[in-house]
């Protein structure tokens, strides 16, 4: 079963309404900070940070942020509110507040992370703001959630297990049982496998442990295996919507811009994705990225993704990535529920891309980007790297996506160890076990949330498909395990998000 994501209140951070974002700065540190020899330095300067004028964080860390991205002209920045001072800001310790120079729609990134959201994939929010650094307009940016410590105890009730930024060349591929030569491989001069977490007992033995089980398990234990270490139902949900909006710069195509973090709670690793700017129809050499085959979407050329193909190796998995491919593109991925969110953002932007420096010739550009190009982005290709507009690569992506179903079902009818679906759910989940075959009529049911407080449920009863249904309708909504009891045995579900 998938631990869907559960999100924290947006506060007015992530509210879909635009803010503005002023840094002050002395002149001095800001020179120092855009000097070409200092791009690729994490040196952090103090600043001041005003929130729509209204709230005020002294002696903030400011620097650049990125990868290649830094060398543009149009520069991200990462705002660290407890760099000096013990500070949030609305409970969140960061902001990356990203360039997306590449992206003429300025939209993408925002579009990728809604998407992932509305499916309650476990992924990170964004929204639009306006950036002025010491007074002057430096155009709409997307302000990008961080992922730390505060992020994964948002989303999963824990912090305490270890978290690993993963980018190129990290392709979970088996290097052998040192754990100091995947901490060796280097993405420029950072660790790809970059445990951010737990750095001083800088342990990698459980990524050891989970690369061994995807490269060097037997065939008739690789299932139990990977499903003890990691939690299969969320990724292939994660995957199902990275392949939608195009995510190429992901794990299967590209081995990068992933998190790994270790769920204590439940012992699994789960999958995390980021840097979704280069999506819905951003290609950067990535071929047929709207019609690219479902199945076939990696590229092995760049990334052997043993995760993904050890995965869709087994039928089971590939019904169940479809099943979500299919669940997606019924609502999150949905034609009108996107071109909507889409024709809302044009709507809130406008005004501010007119005078954006970046699109009117004021700052230099690192494309020519103007504001006739920001608004034919939405329904035409830019050219180039942007090969599509974002309204005709969604419509393409969901006829070729849904021509290129192998199974007929529309729902995971799956036999093996433990099944439980939908999730998240708004009433019936359908729990399937292999165990339930010996148990006859009615089973206790309990609901155990984030506190272990537990629920007494309805029971249920089991039928002859090795199924127990249960209705949630009147859950509150939030995160549960659910408990199974029949003369003396028990099953025990991971997570299950109930919404409303």
């Amino acid at each position: 079963m998938g631990q869907s994501a559960v999100y924290p209140k947006p506060g007015t951070v992530f509210d879909r309404k635009l803010h503005s974002i002023q840094l002050w700065i002395h002149p001095d540190s800001l020179s120092q900070m855009l000097l070409k020899e200092n791009w690729y330095s994490d040196h952090s300067y103090p600043a001041l940070f005003v929130y729509d004028n209204e709230d005020t964080l002294h002696k903030v860390g400011m620097r650049l942020k990125g990868n290649t991205s830094r060398a543009a002209k149009r520069k991200g920045f990462r705002i660290d509110f407890d760099e000096f001072a013990a500070q949030t800001f609305q409970g969140l310790k960061k902001f990356n507040i990203n360039g997306n120079h590449n992206d003429p729609s300025m939209s993408r990134e925002y579009l990728a992370a809604h998407a992932m959201n509305q499916a309650y994939n476990p992924s990170i929010r964004g929204n639009l703001v306006r950036l002025y650094i010491n007074g002057e307009y430096w155009g709409i940016r997307n302000n990008s959630e961080f992922i730390d410590k505060t992020f994964v105890q948002s989303r999963f009730g824990d912090n305490t297990g270890n978290l690993y930024k993963c980018s190129w060349p990290a392709d979970l591929t088996w290097k052998g049982a040192s754990q100091q030569t995947y901490k060796d491989i280097l993405n420029g001069t950072d660790s790809a496998y970059d445990l951010k977490t737990n750095e001083t007992a800088d342990d990698y033995t459980d990524l050891v442990n989970f690369i061994n089980a995807i490269n060097n398990s037997p065939t008739d234990s690789f299932v139990p295996r990977i499903e003890r270490l990691f939690d299969v139902q969320a990724y292939l949900k994660t995957l199902a919507m990275e392949v939608l909006i195009g995510h190429w710069d992901n794990y299967f195509a590209n081995k990068n811009n992933y998190w790994l973090y270790h769920n204590m709670k439940t012992g699994k690793f789960v999958y995390l994705p980021y840097d979704m700017d280069n999506t819905f129809g951003i290609h950067w050499g990535f071929p047929d990225i709207n019609t690219r085959n479902i199945h076939n979407w990696g590229n092995k050329a760049n990334s052997a993704a043993p995760l993904t193909y050890k995965l869709f190796a087994l039928p089971q998995y590939k019904r169940m990535y479809e099943f979500y491919i299919r669940e997606h593109m019924k609502d999150p991925y949905h034609i009108d529920s996107l071109y909507q969110e889409l024709d809302y953002i044009a709507k809130l932007i406008d005004t501010s891309m007119q005078n954006d420096p970046f699109y009117n010739g004021k700052f230099p550009s690192d494309y020519g980007f103007t504001y006739n190009d920001w608004k034919a982005s939405y329904s035409q290709a830019w050219g180039n790297h942007v090969s599509f507009g974002i309204k005709p690569f969604i419509g393409a992506r969901s006829n070729s996506a849904s021509q290129q179903m192998i199974f007929a079902s529309t729902t995971p009818s799956i036999r093996w160890e433990q099944m439980v679906y939908p999730n998240p759910c708004v009433g019936l989940i359908t729990i399937e076990h292999e165990k339930l075959q010996h148990w006859q009529g009615n089973v206790d049911v309990l609901a155990i949330d984030l506190q272990g407080r537990k629920i007494p449920l309805s029971n249920g009863r089991c039928n002859q498909a090795n199924q127990v249904h249960i209705d949630l309708t009147n859950m509150a909504a939030g995160q549960y395990m659910i408990l199974l009891l029949h003369n003396g045995e028990q099953i025990q579900t991971p997570w299950i998000s109930v919404v409303h």
